[in-house]
């Protein structure tokens, strides 16, 4: 995989891209409303409504996907994921690669009148006990969803029932409406009232009301509030409440869940119920390890599991196998700001230097065409395929490569006090300069690019280790903030959005949710950030994801944070993920067709927003037996 390819299938976005809005935070959902875009490849079958087995469970085996606790409760710290899109819908699914066309999902139309959005639910929608989804649902749904801190709260002042379907979100004053629309059709997901809903009082409401009012103007002014302590404290009591059952609204319903399998059966009570051609999905969940026997074999009928070179020249000549490669989203390596000595910026800066970016990469990936990804030699913070579009190569060479440079690291380090004795660096306070990098154990891809850089850094005279752990353990570390090195996923289309997932509140000082008080990579919390200022960094970059749309004004905040994570190094990007998904045409065949980049607009959405994209292209009638 090459970066020229990345670069010119993102020049072919451009006009969407600059009319569009924002991404969300990490893994932004974007989908196009058909699966067209190139010529069908060899997944894809000429005749979609051939009959098949209609008794078949297919297969989907992603890496990694829960934990060996996990809850029903979507506001517990392990809320169980696999809900969403196959048995939870969202109001909508954001088109790929525009930030400002939806895919109807739970909502069928919107519109904004006087300044509300007015999202009407689909009336032949019901939740798996056979009652329908109503009003109260999204709107109890959106006051719950305040308490944790949900960024659509940020552009809005009120919700209010209208009707049995239709609720109305006011939107507050000058908020840019299609960033409104992207925040809030493409991120609510509806849960039941019947089982949430007594949570939610008129007295809460009026406390979040209050709070977020206060907020728009004066974020510290609105931390110290008695309502926002209520709403804490309301929080709590939501994300400890037990949840018997899982209760969705989509196209499957789960039937029993283990720490190695989720059985989701076909839910005849769905809208679109008869485009769904088999009896349900086998979820499985374990290491990347128990994948790929299950994939040569045929057993395993479609995965996101990365396949290092040696599987991945095996997968090429097992039979029916195919692979498809849409477009990618970014592997960082979070340095913790708040921890002495990463707290220096010219320490951080050291480790660039050492940090070999290129071996790392193809550490873990190799060259093939096809390989999982591609080392990025500019550290700006947002993809190749967005630089491309918001960043002219005049200023991408105004920004530092850190190529590596020993000297120069040395440098730096001296210069902050640290002297060298034998081949160990000795911090200013006499203790040995040791780092540690936190990675899932699970994402073996990361685990190899981290200990690759961690014997770069150990031959330089930082002694370095790998922790590799469990995905919660990665989670909760870095979030709470006691880690060293750590690692993140960077995606989207919005390059702001980009910046905020990591330097916005879901990663760095968060105030709201499980981690509310917790400093997480801790930079910050201000910072002089060119063109800007000195502005507090969290809010600041959170304020722009809901404030500036595409133009002129946009492009010049991206090459203020660019500016800023070039020089102040809070993260490094140092791969762009290509996201391989092998799927077998064994026992399936109709998969959402690959054009000559082996990708699609379908395949793009499920490449940013897996279970969505899957999810859709079953509601559309893609993935069907074989007789």
């Amino acid at each position: 995989m090459s970066l020229h390819r990345t670069v010119v299938r993102a020049k072919k976005h451009l006009l969407a891209l600059i009319a569009a809005g924002t991404a969300l935070i990490l893994m932004a959902a974007c989908t196009a409303g058909t699966a067209g875009g190139g010529t069908p490849g060899a997944g894809a079958a000429s005749d979609p409504t051939a009959p098949g087995d209609s008794s078949k469970f297919l297969t989907f085996f992603p890496c990694c996907s829960w934990n060996t606790t996990w809850s029903f409760n979507p506001y517990n710290v392990n809320g169980l994921g696999i809900q969403n899109d196959f048995v939870t819908l969202r109001l909508a699914i954001v088109k790929s690669p525009s930030l400002t066309e939806f895919i109807p999902q739970l909502a069928d139309t919107w519109e904004i009148v006087d300044g509300k959005l007015n999202v009407h639910l689909r009336e032949d929608a019901k939740w798996q006990d056979d009652t329908p989804v109503t009003s109260k649902d999204l709107h109890d749904t959106a006051i719950l969803n305040a308490l944790r801190g949900d960024g659509f709260w940020n552009d809005i002042t009120s919700v209010d029932i209208v009707d049995d379907h239709t609720v109305a979100f006011t939107l507050k004053e000058g908020q840019p409406e299609s960033l409104a629309k992207l925040d809030i059709l493409n991120a609510i997901r509806p849960y039941p009232s019947s089982v949430y809903g007594k949570l939610v009082t008129d007295e809460l409401k009026q406390d979040v009301i209050k709070y977020y009012t206060t907020a728009h103007r004066d974020p510290e002014q609105a931390g110290k509030l008695p309502e926002f302590k209520r709403m804490s404290a309301a929080f709590k009591d939501l994300a400890a409440m037990k949840v018997e059952k899982l209760i969705g609204n989509g196209p499957f319903q789960l039937e029993n869940i283990t720490t190695k399998e989720a059985k989701l059966v076909k839910w005849d009570g769905f809208w679109d119920a008869n485009k769904i051609t088999f009896a349900g999905i086998r979820y499985l969940n374990g290491s990347t390890q128990t994948v790929y026997p299950q994939l040569f074999s045929g057993n395993v009928h479609f995965s996101n599991v990365y396949m290092p070179p040696p599987i991945l020249q095996r997968w090429k000549k097992t039979p029916d196998s195919n692979t498809a490669l849409p477009l990618a989203f970014g592997f960082t390596m979070l340095f913790n700001s708040s921890k002495k000595p990463l707290d220096s910026k010219a320490v951080r800066q050291a480790l660039a230097y050492v940090i070999p970016r290129q071996q790392i990469s193809e550490a873990a990936y190799g060259t093939d065409e096809a390989a999982g990804g591609t080392w990025k030699e500019v550290n700006t913070g947002i993809s190749p395929s967005l630089e491309a579009i918001y960043l002219d190569q005049g200023k991408l060479d105004q920004l530092n490569k850190y190529p590596v440079d020993e000297a120069k690291a040395t440098q730096l380090l001296e210069g902050e006090g640290f002297t060298k004795k034998g081949d160990q660096w000795i911090k200013p306070d006499g203790e040995p300069f040791t780092l540690t990098f936190i990675a899932n154990a699970e994402t073996t891809d990361i685990v190899t690019s981290f200990n690759s850089a961690a014997k770069a850094l150990t031959a330089f005279g930082i002694k370095s280790e790998v922790n590799a752990t469990s995905g919660a353990q990665q989670n909760a570390d870095q979030h709470n903030g006691d880690f060293d090195i750590g690692s993140g996923f960077v995606g989207g289309n919005n390059p702001l959005g980009m910046y905020n997932s990591l330097l916005g509140p879901g990663y760095n000082f968060s105030k709201l949710g499980n981690y509310a008080g917790k400093r997480g990579i801790g930079f910050g919390p201000t910072k002089n950030v060119p063109g800007l200022g000195e502005v507090d960094v969290v809010s600041t970059i959170d304020g722009q994801v809901r404030a500036i749309e595409p133009g002129p004004e946009m492009n010049a905040q991206v090459w203020n944070w660019a500016q800023l994570v070039n020089e102040e190094v809070p993260y490094i990007w140092y791969a762009t993920k290509v996201y391989q998904f092998p799927f077998s045409t064994k026992e399936f065949t109709n998969w959402p067709p690959l054009n000559d980049q082996n990708t699609s607009e379908l395949w793009d959405i499920i490449a940013a927003d897996m279970n969505g994209g899957v999810s859709l292209a079953i509601q559309q009638g893609f993935i069907t037996p074989k007789p």
